[in-house]
């Protein structure tokens, strides 16, 4: 490979983790107009919850998320990319953590969450879904921009449990600024 393949290369690597991250900020953030510069129009989404048009998965899943959680985080772990001329495949390991809003218990874990958990943590707003899983994904570059053309999502394992989040005690009571959805996060004030 020449220097000058290798550094082309090697940016089209840095464009895709960029938009991968950037899908995290934006569904963390329930973000629409940020989520839908991740895939291209005609894009596809697989995500077993919903299957289809990526706008219109976007639209789904930044409503479904803010409906079912109070605050979600999205992490990335190994990136593995290949990248063909204006294509390229990655697989991302996803690790996700989402406390579970107390009306939403069933539809997220089932109506045997209370005898799996032992009642545990049932009179509090502290229910986690934690969550592994890959993003398999199809990205295509069209006018120097790289972007999903398709995503299918594997789950891998999950865990559900209730939280013993503490934010009023300790060290935790002195971190007075939390998440937020939407442009109320703090991220916002630092610019795109």
């Amino acid at each position: 490979m020449t220097r000058a393949a290798a550094l082309e290369d090697l940016v089209a690597r840095r464009d895709i983790r960029a938009v991968l991250t950037r899908y995290c900020r934006a569904l963390d953030r329930a973000d629409l107009d940020l989520m839908k510069t991740v895939y291209w129009p005609d894009g596809v989404d697989v995500h077993g919850i919903f299957e289809g048009n990526a706008h219109a998965f976007a639209e789904y899943i930044i409503r479904e998320i803010q409906v079912f959680f109070a605050m979600g985080t999205h992490c990335l772990l190994n990136c593995h990319i290949d990248v063909d001329g204006d294509v390229a495949a990655s697989e991302t390991y996803l690790y996700s953590v989402c406390r579970v809003r107390p009306e939403q218990r069933e539809a997220i874990f089932g109506s045997r969450f209370a005898e799996l958990s032992g009642g545990k943590g049932l009179e509090r707003d502290r229910d986690l879904f934690i969550m592994a899983g890959r993003y398999l994904d199809r990205f295509q570059r069209r006018d120097g921009e790289w972007r999903i053309l398709r995503r299918q999502v594997i789950h891998d394992w999950n865990d559900s449990n209730a939280s013993n989040q503490i934010m009023d005690q300790g060290h935790f009571r002195t971190i007075d600024t939390v998440s937020a959805w939407g442009k109320a996060d703090l991220v916002y004030a630092l610019g795109r």
